[in-house]
């Protein structure tokens, strides 16, 4: 009859040879999990495990240029095609274009998708729209406060100045594209970036206010011909 230090002996090393055996299967269940997904989806450029969930993963594909996207879509494709293929017509020099898109394994529900370009960075999650790296919805507007450094006005939009007119006071208008002008008034004195002509971007300042106690509605917004109030326009577009 084995002794009691034997019997305890044989248990260590069995608990031992288990612990090796669990977490062998730990370390090797990542890449047959990623095999497996690989061989569930051969349209993947580049497949692994999501380094934050362990029962997701990611799938990454890469277009060169337009004529790469898929013609009949289906799956996980009418989830991100047309969004790249509306950066790809609207903004060609965007390309190469990278889509990364996690989903669970192995029930395959999508997650969240992304699309980056060489500028464009948009993403959006299972149940919400596109939004860019600013949290703006995509394609759209991004629109800032206009107000910056207390008495200094900025545009709240990149776009070109078309007009400039003086009373009292300084009223400048832009035109953004998109059918979306802003008309900027009550302003004291103007910046240099200040001409009729420039292309101007939210980081300019157009000029200054007369004081720092003037409400937001110094600034009119247009939207296809329609009247639409500052705060209204920047809610809209977040």
């Amino acid at each position: 009859m084995p002794s009691l230090r034997t019997l305890l002996l044989v248990l260590f090393l069995a608990a031992l040879a288990l612990s090796i055996v669990v977490l062998f299967m730990k370390k090797s269940k990542p890449e047959q999990d990623t095999q497996s997904y690989a061989k569930q989806n051969p349209t993947c450029d580049e497949i692994k495990k999501h380094s934050k969930k362990n029962d997701m993963m990611e799938c990454f594909l890469n277009f060169e240029s337009a004529s790469d996207f898929p013609v009949n879509l289906e799956g996980e494709d009418t989830l991100y095609i047309p969004m790249a293929k509306f950066i790809g017509e609207r903004f060609p020099e965007e390309f190469p274009l990278r889509v990364r898109y996690v989903s669970s394994f192995p029930g395959e529900t999508i997650d969240s998708v992304g699309i980056s370009g060489k500028n464009i960075n948009i993403a959006r999650g299972k149940n919400s729209v596109w939004r860019d790296e600013k949290g703006c919805k995509f394609p759209g507007p991004c629109p800032v406060s206009p107000l910056r450094d207390g008495d200094s006005v900025n545009a709240i939009l990149p776009g070109k100045i078309i007009k400039i007119e003086k009373d009292s006071l300084y009223n400048i208008t832009i035109y953004h594209g998109e059918n979306i002008y802003s008309k900027t008034g009550n302003l004291k004195t103007l910046s240099d970036y200040a001409q009729i002509g420039k292309i101007i971007t939210p980081d300019f300042a157009l000029g200054f206010l007369p004081n720092q106690h003037i409400p937001l509605d110094f600034v009119e917004i247009t939207r296809n011909g329609k009247r639409i109030e500052l705060n209204k326009f920047i809610e809209e577009s977040w």
